[in-house]
């Protein structure tokens, strides 16, 4: 099997990438600028940060032109795209990859490492966070990506509604007896009392709940999954008893869990908090941010949710355009618009001391700074090896769906889910 470097080397450019490369010199040589892509996966409000980041790119210079490609689905939607545009010769020239598919990008598709263009440039990377630039690496430390957002799941409620209950708005849950407890206090009439985002992308609240148990979701040696042992099996229960047993959780695809949220009809909302901006956006009742809650036996272990950015470009000009911009938005300014504009933690530390980026923002915006606070706490987001990793993703979510609509047990659902992953993961599916 061919390495990663040398899948990137030995790519045959097609002749639709021959035609882009043409016209980008073309383009140079009249003194107009590069037009690249940028895929891209926030939509709804978070949407606009992204053209904020595009449009104050293409003003400050003349040399290059970005164009916005949104593609809906998230990381998996992404994966599916990208792998249709690369059969056709049509990549993109920049996108976003989520950290829970890194090895998968770096393995399938031609992307050129940005270390080339760190080393060309002597770019400075120690204005950002380590954790961070190690989502973008491969095991002997080579940087293929730059992180662009970086998140941690947070837990939210409605003051209005924790009032109403008669709780104390000021006095959160912390462990996860604490969240039953708040939760079968809020449930009253049509209002549920908590609800987990446990469809999210890349089975990640799953994975914050099942290292929060002490567990992980795969193997140290990566050769098979770990997601159905005890741990695994504990967080599944959870939230399988906050259904079925304490009536306080709804069984909600992420769509109607917004609605509820917003109509006032689910008190406790826990996802990431680069969805901050969205759940605090037309309503009308007051959001609070809280850390995530913990195992009462064992740290909390949050995963470092977000994506990184790469460069697809196969021409020279493409890939220095791309380059480029991908400076811009994990640079200082570009970092800061994604961080103020969704929720993200800022990929850079300089931004944090600078009061008119994020120093003063984060003194005016405690629910923005909670995610700050467990920053000791984050471990990444695990990568399935192979090219299973979507189908392992969907194998996982439909477990949970199982067990929550008392089909199986959780064990049960989870050992299945295993098996079938760990035959994926040994190429024998």
């Amino acid at each position: 099997m061919q390495s990663r470097r040398a899948f990137v080397r030995g790519f045959v450019t097609t002749a639709a990438a021959a035609a882009v490369a043409a016209g980008s010199r073309r383009a140079r040589a009249q003194g107009k600028p590069v037009e690249i892509d940028f895929l891209h996966i926030h939509g709804g409000v978070q949407q606009a940060a992204v053209q904020r980041q595009i449009e104050t790119f293409n003003r400050s210079q003349d040399r290059v032109r970005v164009r916005e490609l949104f593609v809906q689905g998230s990381y998996e939607g992404a994966v599916e795209k990208l792998q249709a545009m690369n059969a056709a010769g049509q990549l993109p020239a920049v996108a976003q990859g989520g950290f829970v598919y890194h090895k998968f990008y770096t393995g399938s598709f031609p992307i050129t490492p940005v270390a080339k263009f760190i080393a060309e440039d002597r770019f400075e990377v120690s204005d950002f966070a380590p954790a961070m630039l190690r989502l973008g690496q491969d095991e002997a430390g080579a940087q293929w990506g730059l992180p662009y957002a970086v998140s941690t799941p947070v837990f939210y409620y409605s003051e209005a509604a924790y009032r109403d209950a008669g709780l104390d708005p000021q006095r959160p849950p912390a462990t996860w007896p604490e969240v039953v407890e708040r939760a079968r206090a809020l449930a009253k009439g049509d209002r549920a009392g908590v609800w987990y985002h446990y469809d999210i992308t890349g089975n990640w609240l799953f994975q914050a709940m099942t290292e929060c148990a002490g567990g992980r979701m795969i193997a140290p040696d990566g050769k098979s999954v770990a997601f159905n042992e005890a741990p695994g099996v504990e967080a599944l229960t959870f939230w399988v008893d906050m259904i079925n047993r304490h009536k306080a959780m709804p069984v909600l695809g992420w769509t109607q869990a917004q609605q509820s949220w917003n109509a006032g009809k689910i008190a406790q909302l826990s996802t990431t908090t680069a969805l901050l901006t969205v759940l605090s956006t037309g309503v009308d009742f007051g959001v609070r941010a809280s850390l995530f809650p913990k195992h009462p036996q064992h740290p909390r272990r949050v995963p470092a949710g977000g994506n990184n950015v790469y460069i697809f470009a196969k021409s020279p000009e493409q890939q220095r355009a791309g380059w480029e911009f991908i400076k811009y938005i994990t640079g200082p300014e570009g970092t800061t618009i994604t961080a103020q504009g969704m929720g993200y933690l800022s990929v850079r530390k300089s931004p944090l001391q600078r009061p008119e980026l994020m120093g003063d923002f984060l003194k005016k915006n405690a629910n923005a700074a909670v995610t700050y606070r467990q920053l000791d706490e984050m471990v990444p987001w695990y990568n399935f090896p192979g090219r299973g990793g979507t189908r392992i993703y969907k194998l996982v979510q439909d477990a949970i769906q199982e067990a929550f609509l008392a089909r199986k047990t959780p064990k049960a659902a989870l050992d299945e889910a295993a098996a079938q992953a760990n035959r994926l993961i040994q190429g024998r599916a």
